[in-house]
């Protein structure tokens, strides 16, 4: 199983069903999975537009990576990174069906996105930082990654019923919560500008995604 590449078998089944899930995103990322998962308030949280260079660290099938990359479009692009090479496969057959050209693919490690220095406006990371067992490592590159005042975005799932336990036990319920990946961000030399605790709010269970907002300073 990935480590960071649990965007989720749908972030909309935990925004219907209260739940997530491992089992692998799918590809029909239509618009109302677009409008379940907030994706036009999470491209505005990375202010990507036109000529905006975006990463999308744990990209998956691309569910997030083709609606960036229209965003940026037509002077801006993309760097989908995963470390699932099947994933990334299905993003550039579906980015081709779609005709979508601004999107370039990368194999990445689990403690390196590779991603060039000092290159990116923004990076988003949906649903897959808690899969990050090098998460101190991944947060240094893309802090490299990014430029001065560059913008990194973190939506994460969190259940009601994992609050107050220890990061690994939170973890192992594919939860983590906003509290300790603030505090990383801030460890790792981030600036932390935005807090949403309720970004999205589960339906059959309490809980839900929050989004948090950091820069390079």
């Amino acid at each position: 199983m990935n480590k960071f590449n649990r965007r989720l078998a749908g972030a909309l089944l935990a925004v219907l069903i209260g739940g997530t899930t491992s089992a692998g995103r799918t590809q029909d990322a239509g618009p109302e999975f677009e409008r379940q998962n907030r994706v036009a308030d999470i491209v505005r949280s990375l202010g990507a537009q036109s000529g905006s260079f975006v990463a999308d660290v744990g990209a998956g099938d691309g569910a997030f990576t083709i609606p960036i990359a229209r965003a940026v479009a037509p002077d801006g692009r993309v760097v989908a990174v995963d470390i699932a090479e099947a994933a990334l496969s299905k993003l550039r057959d579906r980015a081709g069906r779609e005709d979508v050209k601004n999107v370039d693919i990368v194999v990445g490690g689990i403690d390196d996105p590779h991603l060039p220095v000092d290159r990116f406006d923004a990076v988003l990371i949906h649903n897959a930082y808690h899969e990050m067992t090098e998460h101190d490592a991944m947060l240094r590159h893309i802090r490299g990654a990014l430029k001065r005042g560059g913008r990194l975005v973190i939506v994460e799932p969190m259940h009601d019923s994992s609050r107050g336990l220890e990061r690994d036990k939170q973890v192992a319920q594919h939860d983590i919560a906003i509290e300790i990946v603030d505090e990383e961000l801030r460890a790792a030399g981030f600036e932390v500008v935005e807090r949403d605790a309720a970004f999205i709010k589960f339906t059959a269970v309490p809980g839900g995604f929050w989004l948090l907002v950091a820069r390079r300073p």
